[in-house]
C-alpha cells in the first residue's frame, strides 16, 4: 500500500484560505465582529499547529538525548493551558462573535480533511508495477 500523508504546510496553506474564504463569507451573511472572529479563530488554529510542530520536534530531540521525562511530559499540556488562557482572554475582554471565531478555527479541521484527501489522490495515481512491498 501507498500511503501519502499531507505535510504541515499544506495544511497550513489551506487553512489559511479557507479561514479568508469564510471571513468574507461571515462579512457578507452576518457582520464584522463575526469576520474578524473567523480570521482570529483561524489565526489561533494556525498558530497552534506552528507551535505544537516546535514542541513535537522539542520532544523526540528530548527523548533521543535521554531527558525526555519532565519536560518532556509538560510541553504538550503546557501549550494547550497557554492556548486555553489566550482563548477565554481574547473572547471575554474582545467583541468577538463565538460563532465566527468558532468557525474560524474549525477551518483547521476542513483543511486537514481536503489535504489528506489531496495526498490520497495523489498515491492513486501511482503505477501498480511501481507499489513493490
Amino acid at each position: 500500500m501507498n500511503w501519502r500523508a499531507p505535510s504541515i504546510s499544506a495544511i497550513q496553506r489551506t487553512t489559511a484560505f479557507l479561514t479568508v474564504a469564510f471571513a468574507i463569507l461571515m462579512l457578507v451573511a452576518d457582520s464584522r465582529a463575526a469576520a474578524l472572529g473567523c480570521l482570529v479563530g483561524g489565526a489561533l488554529m494556525i498558530g497552534n499547529l506552528f507551535v505544537l510542530t516546535i514542541i513535537g520536534r522539542a520532544i523526540v530531540a528530548l527523548a533521543q538525548g535521554g531527558g525526555a521525562g519532565k519536560i518532556g511530559v509538560m510541553l504538550a499540556p503546557l501549550k494547550m493551558f497557554v492556548f486555553v488562557a489566550l482563548v477565554y482572554v481574547l473572547v471575554t475582554t474582545t467583541h468577538l462573535a463565538p460563532a465566527g471565531f468558532m468557525a474560524g478555527a474549525l477551518t483547521q479541521f476542513v483543511a486537514i480533511f481536503i489535504e489528506t484527501w489531496r495526498a490520497a489522490a495523489r498515491g492513486v495515481f501511482v503505477r501498480p508495477e511501481d507499489q513493490q512491498a
